[in-house]
């Protein structure tokens, strides 16, 4: 559902942006406040408005916090998503998520809702013709589905422990093939009841070492 802006709460959205954009991070209330010469509660007011249209939200207990929203978003805004563990670029690597990951910057563009996506380590080569190489960061975002030339994290329950690897997904009716991209390797076959989605690849994050 669209919500339709007062010229008011426009105004304000696109005092944001541009804040933003020439600081890095978004404006105090009593800037915000400054900016229109008005009281910082009639600002809280249109914050609310805002929110509840979702052209913003806070994140809590912290100042500066103002995530905006939608379309439109300042180019230089990121979010923070969590760093769970590492996935297989290769047959795969057994299960085992961080409970207390780090959190890595991500462009907002690249993330419609935060609570949705995650970020895993690359392990390995087989996805390299994608660019996607060994100790990269990639975003993923949470589904269980997937359609033929989705890049997925795959479980692998064809062993006694759970394995996660970075494929490209293929559904072969009674079987899933994960196609590697990497000429030297060969697509993993697997009964259906033997790979479960966990997500699909929506970013790489090129780190430097």
């Amino acid at each position: 559902m669209s919500f339709i802006l007062t010229k008011k709460q426009q105004e304000v959205l696109e005092f944001l942006k541009k804040y933003y954009e020439e600081n890095g991070y978004s404006p105090s209330m009593r800037e915000v406040a400054l900016n229109f010469k008005i009281s910082i509660p009639t600002i809280q007011g249109y914050f609310k408005e805002l929110t509840l249209k979702g052209m913003i939200s806070k994140l809590p207990n912290k100042s500066r916090s103002i995530v905006i929203k939608g379309d439109n978003l300042p180019k230089n805004m990121s979010i923070s998503i969590p760093e769970l563990g590492t996935i297989s670029a290769g047959e795969g690597i057994i299960v085992n998520e961080n409970d207390n990951p780090d959190f890595v910057e991500v462009p907002a563009s690249w993330v419609k809702n935060p609570s949705q996506y995650y970020c895993l380590r690359v392990s390995g080569f087989s996805m390299y013709e994608d660019g996607i190489l060994d100790n990269d960061l990639i975003l993923v975002k949470r589904q269980a589905t997937a359609d033929d030339g989705d890049t997925v994290v795959a479980i692998r329950k064809d062993s006694q422990e759970e394995r996660a690897t970075l494929k490209v997904f293929y559904n072969k009716g009674n079987q899933i093939e994960l196609r590697p991209k990497n000429p030297r390797l060969n697509s993993i076959f697997l009964n259906r009841m033997e790979v479960e989605i966990r997500g699909k690849f929506c970013g790489l994050i090129r780190t430097e070492n």
